[in-house]
């Protein structure tokens, strides 16, 4: 039986917006009630700012709720578990070019707890190479590009942070001479980003691999450089620049790498890998072993109880799609971000600043593609902002939420031309936005244009 919400005490409603009832309400209007606020929210399909996945096939949701119900920190009971994380790291390892046949990495709640342990990791093995200098402080290059995690990074390790600024000069990317200004024997490490949330830039790995290099030579100091791949980790493998570009474990100034299963990655929310060159560049006093429970294993996380659900979610979409099916949606991303970027660029009233879309080939005839991942990031252009000097990002940004899309809006501070300010609104390129849901935003977008310019 369906109850409606208009036949709900009011003591009853009262009690389950705010506060534990003293008795326990029927299931169906429990259900009924949080059905009618779910159905208020923007559909998953729409929330087009967000990178995490938004569909699954059949078959992945009849396995999700066994393995929901399985803790992975219980490797003894649930076997399976623990040999698809392992298998899972396997797989992510031989994508980056791991030198070794076995490699060591683990799973994580995300790439904020990942992005934790691979700093983590490099701070205590700078302490323990510089025991005889207690007094010198730790610093870590961060640039203003990274994500926020990694300046919780150095704010929650009390790690000095040194950040490189980027500009549209830049690439909106780190500069390797930038970098070189700013590291000496502190230095902890060089958090690197593959794929900048606010533009989808991949900063110039190799160039700074190759600068740190020559201060190793100079200095005798080795600076070891962590790869927040977030965004990228399951992008560029797939993508044709992936030879040229080199990013991973070629590299061996690279000593980690982490990226968001739940990103291009096609698992579900919440799951992160990070995986290290080697073992030995995780110090042995952050290797923990327990015993609570049944069995005895070492790991290096932040957590312990969790579900075995998104990792189930990642093992599964590596070998339902394989190498093929992923190369095949990468790069139909990359089309379909491409083409947006295009039709954005077309209505006049916009410019592309995205990695893999920006102005250089957001132009009818040229059809180079920029490494960077699936994603559209544009502002007004400059015959817009003349011809109505009343128009705002923000308020765009709003007119197209009522409309039931979300396309999110921010202020990257000082990196525009001549160091201005450039208000941007981001577009998520994901499996769902398929061609017809392209044009129907599309349509939004020029409408609430045409609207906000006429009042």
């Amino acid at each position: 039986m369906t109850i409606r919400v208009t036949e709900l005490r009011s003591d009853v409603v009262d009690a389950l917006k705010a506060t534990m009832p003293s008795k326990g309400a029927p299931t169906s209007l429990v259900e009924t009630m949080m059905r009618k606020d779910m159905d208020k929210d923007t559909p998953p399909s729409q929330d087009l700012g967000r990178f995490s996945t938004t569909t699954v096939d059949d078959a992945m949701m009849r396995i999700m709720p066994d393995a929901a119900l399985k803790n992975i920190a219980c490797v003894e009971e649930y076997p399976s578990v623990r040999k698809f994380q392992e298998r899972c790291v396997s797989i992510i390892a031989d994508l980056w070019n791991s030198p070794t046949s076995d490699p060591f990495g683990t799973a994580t709640t995300g790439s904020s707890e990942a992005v934790m342990l691979g700093g983590l990791a490099m701070k205590s093995k700078w302490q323990r190479d510089n025991r005889e200098n207690p007094e010198q402080r730790p610093n870590v290059i961060i640039g203003e590009n990274a994500h926020l995690c990694v300046k919780k990074f150095a704010d929650y390790f009390d790690v000095e942070a040194r950040f490189i600024p980027v500009s549209e000069r830049t690439n909106y990317s780190m500069s390797p001479e930038a970098v070189r200004r700013r590291i000496d024997g502190g230095t902890i490490g060089v958090f690197l980003t593959l794929g900048t949330t606010y533009t989808g830039h991949y900063d110039p790995i190799e160039q700074v691999s190759n600068m740190l290099d020559e201060y190793e030579r100079d200095t005798g100091i080795d600076v070891p450089i962590h790869i927040d791949a977030a965004s990228g980790g399951f992008v560029a493998p797939f993508t044709s620049s992936n030879e040229s570009f080199v990013w991973d474990f070629r590299l061996p100034r690279v000593k980690s790498i982490n990226a968001s299963g739940h990103k291009y990655g096609q698992a579900l929310l919440a799951v992160g890998w990070i995986v290290w060159r080697e073992k030995k560049w995780i110090p042995e006093g952050l290797l923990l072993e327990s015993s609570y429970l049944r069995g005895t294993q070492t790991a290096y996380t932040l957590s312990f109880s969790k579900s075995s659900a998104p990792i189930v979610s990642q093992y599964y979409q590596f070998y339902q799609k394989g190498l093929a099916g992923y190369r095949r949606l990468i790069n139909r991303y990359l089309d379909i971000a491409k083409l947006l970027s295009l039709e954005l660029e077309n209505t006049g009233y916009f410019v592309c600043l995205s990695g893999s879309t920006g102005r250089s080939i957001c132009r009818e005839g040229n059809h180079n593609m920029n490494p960077g991942i699936p994603l559209v990031v544009f502002t007004l252009s400059e015959g817009a902002k003349k011809d109505y000097p009343t128009l705002d990002m923000s308020a765009l940004s709003d007119a197209v939420h009522e409309m039931k899309f979300s396309i999110p809006h921010y202020t990257i501070k000082g990196w525009g031309n001549g160091g201005s300010d450039a208000q941007v609104m981001r577009i998520v390129v994901r499996e769902d936005l398929t061609l017809e849901l392209m044009q129907k935003m599309m349509d939004v977008i020029v409408e609430c244009v045409k609207k906000l310019t006429r009042e």
